[in-house]
């Protein structure tokens, strides 16, 4: 068993992250919920407005490509694929169980908010349910950020690792932001979505960390 790649105190620093994100996201949470009584923020309109002006015919069949990459029904499949491999307790088991956490944090706050989607006209995909959080987002930061972890962990191959990571730390970046631009997510559901999945991405680490230390002492 491979020993851990961050140390104590690094993990504890994340753990601290971890928390700071949590706090970030209680506070998007108490401005949507509270203060705006889940009514788009100023900051809202403004960036939406941002996004929509960059549409284009060439634009929009790739970032809806993108946005697809962390639908449920895909992650679900790659999750499918990774636990069936022979290296299935490297990357599948942490990946589907990290998932799952994002998943029970997210699911719940949007049947508490109800908050409703931007007007369906502006929709470049077809999406159902309430908006806040963002699930593809908080899913997109957990899943491709937990697996650049793990590449870098376990992949031996250098090339394949560095191309898949760049790959995979693209796709943690870029999802949140196309479910704006498709139109079915005010920024702030992407905002608070990245900040819960940031969360519990930095935590899977740490646990990670610590089970190899523990399985190698």
């Amino acid at each position: 068993m491979e020993k851990r790649m961050i140390s104590k105190k690094g993990c504890r620093i994340m753990l601290a992250a971890a928390a700071v994100l949590v706090l970030m996201a209680a506070f998007i949470t108490y401005q949507v919920g509270a203060v705006y009584d889940t009514e788009p923020l100023p900051l809202d309109l403004a960036v939406q407005k941002a996004f929509f002006s960059l549409r284009s015919q060439i634009l929009n069949p790739i970032v809806i490509l993108i946005t697809h990459l962390s639908d449920t029904v895909t992650i679900i499949a790659f999750c499918a694929i990774l636990l069936v491999m022979p290296n299935r307790k490297q990357y599948g088991v942490p990946l589907s169980l990290a998932a799952l956490g994002g998943l029970a944090f997210y699911k719940p706050m949007k049947h508490i908010f109800l908050r409703a989607r931007p007007d369906t006209a502006l929709h470049l995909v077809t999406q159902g349910g309430y908006s806040f959080p963002s699930g593809h987002s908080v899913t997109s930061a957990i899943f491709y950020g937990l697996l650049i972890y793990l590449l870098n962990r376990h992949c031996k191959n250098e090339k394949l690792k560095k191309i898949l990571g760049a790959v995979c730390g693209f796709l943690a970046l870029a999802i949140g932001p196309s479910r704006i631009y498709v139109g079915v997510h005010w920024p702030t559901d992407v905002l608070a979505g990245w900040c819960i999945g940031g969360a519990v991405l930095l935590v899977s680490i740490c646990i990670l960390e610590r089970i190899y230390d523990g399985a190698h002492s």
